[in-house]
């Protein structure tokens, strides 16, 4: 089948069967699993937690554990130590048998050790903290095939294979099969689901799909990855191969709504200088995947071929990443609707054949496939997403979209908070630290004319209908204390200096940034997070429409600045105010610390200087308070035209 056809097929099928239910997504388009064989030998039936557990014990090589339908509450780890064992249901319908680890007192529910040959087929495995199935390799377990399994709301791994000891790094599991499995979660992780996973370790963001290491020879095929989310969308991959995984095939699975699709390698490294060897990853389906699709770092001899990716508007643009070293990767034949792929490998990669389309019109418009799959996604609005995707991608709307992009809630929210509003029409306060008490800062909207470097048509007018913005736009000059900024100040000195300027100036909006210095000790202090939403909502009380902007990149801050960034996004998400995505855009346009010394100056800490003012793509790549004015003119814009001034949007 053509790729574009395939793509075609794949999205229209989704849109046309996927329905809002509670409920196990509806299945129409999912891979068709061949049935297994029936079984031979020895087979033990059991219809009770207790008679699964005795049945363990009492099966002999080569026999089948079988379950009748129903649920199972486990009531702790679960072990299969006998090889070519089976573990299936009776039934061979995989929502009937539910293997439930939510009374579990132990982390791992199924677990595979010093066995070969174990196969796990038609049935779910659900609700546990850590592992669904583990498979023990690093005590002798090798040739597993898991086949047509549910693995639901898993909160670290699906299917775990753990690292093996350095000295038997390269003796790892073999011949392993997983093929045919829905993975997929109601909503992204939170603390509570797993107590391991703190804001001082992954912040909540230790999750991903299946998990494998020093891997050999391993196949990964015909499963769907839905909704694999962590608590800040930084989740980890849905396939997920390091230490020294050889010769793996990762081919015809489907990615829809997951942070990060498929991984090879651990930027981080590990033991191994070579974390994938000669894998094949071939004819899957991405989509919605916003940390990243398609990942390689540290390979040798890859293959990345034949796949299709879909996020035209992806905020990191990392459809397919390569970076550190990849010897030999060749990435051949793959179609992209979105950014390019994007290379940040010293290696020599061999890149053929690809095509990339920015937006899906552009590639499909002329071809039938196209046509087709257009007249579907125009009548996309009026068909709901399950409810678990649904929920999902409303918290990756807070936290992952364009700048100036807002959320349709966003809108309706701020429509209410404006509806009192009696103050100054067009006056924007300016709240926060250096970074805003800085001239560089906003100045230029009050004598320029942004709306030239407006390139692409979104449906909304480029300026107000009768007016320039700098006409409509006032305080843009007014800096100091007395306008609620200053340099080095932190939280606790805003919220104490904007009642007089909420009183005083009766702003219609408010730009808000602080954080840079609170964070200086390298930590984000107690009380940050309640005097943040306080800001906002003496705002909101005013019927002043709040724009809240994250903190940019700081030398030596990595983990601090993250920590209140996702405080400020939470915010947003919680309260339904703008967000200024200031932080994405630096990452996305100067990735891996690039932006030291370019979009960030040299003292680590305040945006570049420059032409302010010029909102061309290459000055945005190399001026920080150009990108920041522009990130808050796409969002001031979009509020002009849905909030303050609804009655002006042409749309």
């Amino acid at each position: 089948m053509k790729r574009s056809v395939y793509f075609a097929l794949v999205v229209a099928i989704c849109l046309s069967t996927c329905r809002t239910a509670a409920a196990p997504p509806d299945e129409l388009w999912f891979p068709k699993p061949p049935a297994l064989a029936m079984p031979t030998g020895q087979v033990i039936r059991v219809t009770t937690v207790d008679e699964l557990f005795q049945a363990a014990k009492d099966v002999q090589a080569g026999g089948t554990i079988s379950l009748a339908d129903g649920r199972y509450m486990m009531p702790r780890y679960f072990a299969i130590t006998t090889d070519n064992v089976t573990l299936r249901s009776e039934s061979g319908d995989r929502h009937k048998v539910v293997i439930d680890g939510a009374r579990s007192r132990h982390g791992e529910l199924i677990g595979i050790t010093k066995a070969s040959g174990v196969t796990i087929a038609d049935l779910t495995v659900q609700n546990i903290k850590w592992n669904g199935i583990k498979i023990n390799s690093n005590l002798g377990t090798g040739k597993v095939t898991i086949h047509n399994c549910v693995l639901h709301n898993i909160w670290q791994r699906g299917i775990k294979a753990p690292a093996m000891p350095e000295e038997r790094g390269d003796r790892g599991p073999r011949n392993c099969r997983v093929q045919f499995c829905l993975f997929y979660n109601d909503r992204p992780k939170q603390f509570e689901d797993d107590e391991t996973d703190t804001p001082t370790t992954f912040n909540g963001n230790y999750i991903g799909g299946i998990d494998v290491k020093n891997t050999i020879d391993w196949t990964i095929s015909d499963n769907v990855f839905l909704g694999i989310h962590g608590r800040t969308l930084e989740g980890r991959g849905c396939i997920y191969i390091s230490e020294n995984g050889r010769r793996c095939t990762i081919e015809r699975n489907i990615f829809i709504d997951c942070d990060i699709a498929i991984a090879l390698g651990n930027p981080s490294l590990g033991y191994s200088p070579l974390q994938a060897v000669d894998c094949l990853v071939r004819n899957n389906f991405l989509t919605q995947c916003p940390e990243t699709g398609i990942l390689t770092c540290y390979t040798r001899g890859c293959r990345i071929l034949n796949n299709t990716i879909h996020d035209p508007d992806s905020r990191l643009k990392r459809l397919i990443w390569v970076q550190k070293s990849n010897e030999s990767l060749r990435v051949q034949d793959n179609v992209l609707i979105g950014p390019p792929i994007l290379n940040t490998s010293p290696s020599a990669i061999t890149e053929r054949g690809n095509l990339v389309h920015q937006e899906l019109t552009a590639a499909f418009a002329q071809s039938t496939a196209g046509q087709s799959l257009l007249s579907l996604s125009n009548a996309s609005d009026a068909i709901e997403l399950p409810s678990r995707i649904g929920a999902s991608r409303k918290r990756a709307a807070a936290v992952r979209l364009e700048p100036g992009i807002q959320r349709p809630t966003v809108f309706a929210e701020m429509r209410k908070t404006h509806a009192g509003f009696k103050g100054q029409r067009g006056y924007v306060a300016q709240f926060g630290d250096s970074i805003t008490y800085s001239m560089a800062f906003w100045t230029p909207i009050g004598w320029d004319e942004p709306q030239r470097f407006l390139t692409r048509d979104d449906g909304l007018p480029k300026r107000p209908s009768e007016s320039r913005w700098r006409d409509y736009v006032k305080g843009t000059r007014d800096k100091g204390p007395q306008h609620a900024n200053y340099s080095g100040w932190r939280v606790g000195q805003v919220l104490k200096a904007m009642d007089e300027v909420l009183e005083r100036d009766k702003p219609e909006v408010a730009i808000i940034m602080v954080g840079t210095n609170d964070i200086s000790g390298g930590r984000v202090p107690v009380g940050y997070r309640e005097d943040l939403e306080n800001v906002v909502r003496k705002c909101m009380a005013a019927h002043c429409v709040p724009i809240l902007n994250t903190i940019p990149p700081r030398v030596g801050r990595d983990d601090a600045v993250a920590a209140a960034n996702e405080i400020i996004r939470d915010v947003a998400a919680k309260l339904h105010v703008p967000l200024a995505d200031f932080h994405a855009e630096c990452l996305r346009r100067r990735p891996d610390n690039s932006w030291d010394g370019v979009i960030i100056s040299a003292d680590g800490i305040h945006p570049s200087g420059g032409k302010s003012n010029d909102y061309s793509e290459e000055n945005l790549n190399n001026c920080g308070y150009a990108l920041r004015n522009w990130v808050n003119f796409l969002v001031f814009r979009q509020l002009y035209f849905h909030v303050l001034n609804p009655d002006e949007n042409q749309e």
